[in-house]
């Protein structure tokens, strides 16, 4: 069974009821900050009762309010559907079924606290409140959290809240006796008298009774003894603490060093891989995990961040009861996963939308997009508009051409601040993207309808693509001195080529086959691709009165060294 909807209503930067749609496996929200990913994780948090960092409490932070303050949310609603139940699930989550065997689960709080100032929570399973709900129902779903900047350090030591003392509480299982008959008759061993390796123990421990009787006597004074902590199984599983060693393959316990002194990214890593041990165990039972992992680009640099996606891939891909759950800000995880896995996440208006690619019918430019949406070409998913270029000039010369517009803009709308805009298209959260060639329709299909994409979901961002005009060059027959065609081998008239300088009083229709998309994306509400007028963007760019400017620059950076010209 894997969570196919979450909804999620008053709860965060959610006013109006937001539908999250989410995959089987693996799910990557992506989008830029302030689009509601974390209210996403937050969410299953409460519903599903992750309390690893005491997230249970709710507070008047939580409720949804108005940036007037005028509106403020009566209630939270959470629910939850859960698709693909196998029979044994069917039987366990029976009471959150409904007729087609989808489970539901929904938690209620109301913005009214009681008399001690908590919030009350009510949660239900299946589509009635009066229905039977049965806690225990709640074993069968573990849901983990790991958290931003986490501090890895802190969970991978000794203590109660020690990840690896969960690990190993789940490991041991059943067979928590053995561990804690072993260390107890450890200690019998060291505070008995008949071994001697452990003399200095019952030395001490001789000599504090001794002081104990001589300080109080007979009658108050009392006997102490002396063991490793307490050993209970919970005290021994806490009080064991992770050291390392900087390679791989080491066994000789003397070289392993304390964590403190490792870095903050292979802490995260081995705090992650903690957790993953965790996830080995689901291979023996029917629990369903959920994995919540927020920015676990977190200190990783990027060659471990492709090795973590890609593990997770391959993990949730073999082990069927686990849905793992990721936020990212990170170009080089978006772009090292399959798209199918990819959701976008952006805020509008007090709702969170959320658009799934896998259900973008891209049609053929699926393969195209898996194999070219590079760490570059990956933050179109991060922006809220894009510039879609074909080349290095104009991916370079838009964003300053941009300034000085929108500088020249602001200074005329100086005596009115609604008319103001960004001072560049970065500050805008626009970003020009170079796709190094003419294949727009492939990119443009994420965003608009048209050739063999049919669907309706398309990523809410506005985008503009920039393509030039390219004229096809003349064509002309060479002809010899007395004026006659000249013929080739196979007594072919010879066709010689010649490059087209259109003007603007003499244009000529472009051969780009990419311009043909034009009045098909136009139909659609996020997309449009425009042309150059003439022939090229920077053929534009001279024709625009700068020919004498451009060509001084080029005077000046034309090199004077022979054995360079060659190359130029």
């Amino acid at each position: 069974m894997y969570i196919s909807n979450l909804n999620i209503t008053g709860y965060k930067n959610s006013k109006e009821k937001s539908v999250v749609k989410l995959n089987k496996g693996l799910n990557v929200l992506v989008g830029e900050n302030g689009s509601g990913k974390t209210t996403i994780i937050n969410a299953l948090r409460l519903i599903l009762r992750e309390n690893e960092f005491s997230y249970m409490n709710i507070n008047e932070d939580d409720f949804y309010v108005s940036l007037d303050k005028k509106y403020s949310a009566p209630d939270i609603r959470i629910d939850l559907t859960f698709e693909s139940l196998t029979s044994d699930e069917q039987v366990t989550f029976l009471t959150w079924c409904d007729a087609g065997f989808n489970a539901q689960l929904h938690l209620e709080v109301s913005s009214t606290p009681n008399r001690k100032g908590y919030y009350k929570k009510e949660i239900w399973g299946g589509s009635s409140k009066s229905s039977i709900f049965e806690e225990e129902t709640f074993e069968y779903i573990d849901c983990i959290y790991l958290p931003p900047l986490r501090d890895a350090e802190e969970k991978l030591v000794n203590g109660r809240k020690s990840r690896l003392a969960q690990l190993l509480k789940k490991q041991y299982g059943e067979n928590k006796e053995t561990l804690v008959q072993n260390v107890n008759d450890f200690n019998k061993k060291i505070t008995s008298n008949t071994d001697k390796k452990y003399n200095e123990i019952e030395t001490a421990k001789t000599n504090i009774n001794n002081k104990l009787m001589e300080t109080l006597g007979n009658r108050l004074g009392q006997s102490v003894n002396l063991q490793f902590a307490e050993t209970t199984f919970n005290k021994i599983v806490e009080s064991i603490k992770m050291v390392f060693f900087p390679g791989i393959q080491q066994s000789d316990p003397d070289k392993f060093r304390d964590i403190v002194t490792n870095s903050l990214g292979y802490n995260n890593l081995l705090y992650i891989a903690t957790v993953f041990a965790e996830l080995e165990l689901l291979k023996d039972n029917n629990m369903m995990t959920v994995l919540l992992i927020e920015e676990p680009e977190a200190h990783l640099h990027p060659q471990l961040q492709v090795k973590f996606i890609k593990y997770l891939e391959e993990i949730t891909q073999e082990l069927k009861n686990i849905q793992v759950i990721i936020t990212s800000h990170s170009p080089v995880l978006a772009s090292s996963v399959d798209i199918h896995n990819l959701i976008h996440v952006v805020e509008d208006s007090g709702k969170i939308i959320t658009t799934s690619l896998r259900d973008i019918d891209l049609g053929e430019s699926k393969s195209y997009l898996n194999r070219w949406l590079d760490v570059t070409k990956s933050t179109l998913l991060f922006s809220k508009g894009l510039i879609l270029v074909e080349g290095i000039s104009e991916a370079m010369l838009i964003p300053s051409f941009a300034k000085i517009v929108l500088a020249k803009h602001n200074k005329e709308a100086l005596n009115d601040s609604k008319m103001l805009l960004p001072n560049s298209l970065e500050e805008a959260g626009v970003s020009t993207i170079n796709i190094n060639g003419i294949n727009f329709k492939h990119f443009i299909k994420l965003f608009s309808n048209f050739g063999d994409s049919k669907g309706k979901d398309k990523l809410p961002i506005l985008c503009a693509g920039i393509t030039d005009n390219d004229p096809p060059k003349d064509k002309i027959t060479v002809l010899d001195k007395n004026g006659d065609q000249v013929l080739n081998g196979q007594g072919k008239p010879v066709i010689e080529s010649y490059e087209v300088y259109p003007t603007p009083s003499n244009p000529s229709i472009g051969a780009n086959s990419a311009l043909e998309l034009i009045d098909d994306i136009r139909k659609s509400e996020w997309a449009r691709l425009y042309s150059s007028p003439l022939k090229t963007f920077e053929y534009d760019l001279l024709m625009e009165g700068n020919i004498k400017k451009m060509t001084q620059i080029l005077q000046d950076i034309w090199t004077t060294k022979k054995e360079n010209v060659n190359s130029m």
